[in-house]
């Protein structure tokens, strides 16, 4: 009797010591969950004017559920007041794998430095008199924001610096983009992405007293290394 409860004792630790715990991850890569949060989140205009040209910075918090999905997410200093915005991005993108302990599912936190990859203004510069309506994307500013963030590839690898650049082209009448340069950069790697991820969107021309008129664009990019 004793050698039989002495074998089940050592069948029962084996188990404990071999059991493993899993930790929560994203369902999709984890820079492409973070690039989306980054292109869902609306960050306010008032905070956009004061810092474009710039990028913004969060560390946040996120409770996993053992269902796999988000749960009072948390901004670490939230001097900005984005946390209804990033609960509002979250609530867009897939559910995440839980952490698992012993086969369960469990209820585990992770926590994320996100660095809005792609922060800049487009300004409107009129040929003739005034603009009434200006220019846009036709799929809308964010949504050509959003394509621009997934469209716009380096190996960040070899890159150890932010890529800032300004960039000028015209819209004509009918919409059709031209004369569009790099017209400052800190490096040379990456005009002709930039340009060839430019020049296949399509826009609405600015309308000037109810006519299409051509105009000048200015966009000042600035895409952060996460390195």
């Amino acid at each position: 009797m004793k050698n039989t409860l002495l074998l089940l004792f050592v069948i029962a630790f084996s188990f404990k010591m071999k059991a493993q715990t899993v930790e929560a991850s994203t369902t999709i890569p984890t820079n492409e969950y973070l690039d989306l949060l980054a292109a869902n989140l609306e960050i306010p205009e008032e905070i956009s004017k004061k810092y474009q040209n710039s990028s913004i910075d969060i560390t946040f918090i996120l409770t996993i559920t053992k269902d796999g999905s988000v749960f009072n997410p948390k901004i670490q200093n939230d001097s900005l007041q984005l946390e209804s915005s990033l609960k509002k991005a979250l609530e867009k993108l897939p559910k995440w794998n839980p952490k698992t302990e012993n086969g369960m599912a469990v209820v585990s936190r992770k926590a994320f430095n996100l660095v809005i990859p792609i922060q800049y203004t487009i300004e409107e510069e009129p040929i003739n008199g005034q603009v009434y309506r200006k220019a846009t994307p036709k799929d809308g500013v964010r949504n050509f924001m959003n394509r621009f963030i997934e469209e716009f590839k380096f190996d960040s690898n070899k890159v150890n610096y932010d890529i800032k650049m300004r960039l000028i082209f015209f819209v004509e009448k009918d919409g059709t983009l031209t004369n569009i340069e790099v017209a400052e950069a800190n490096t040379p790697l990456f005009h002709s992405e930039v340009i060839r991820i430019i020049k296949s969107s399509k826009w609405n021309p600015a309308i000037e007293n109810g006519k299409p008129v051509r105009s000048k664009f200015t966009i000042p990019i600035t895409i952060k290394n996460r390195n």
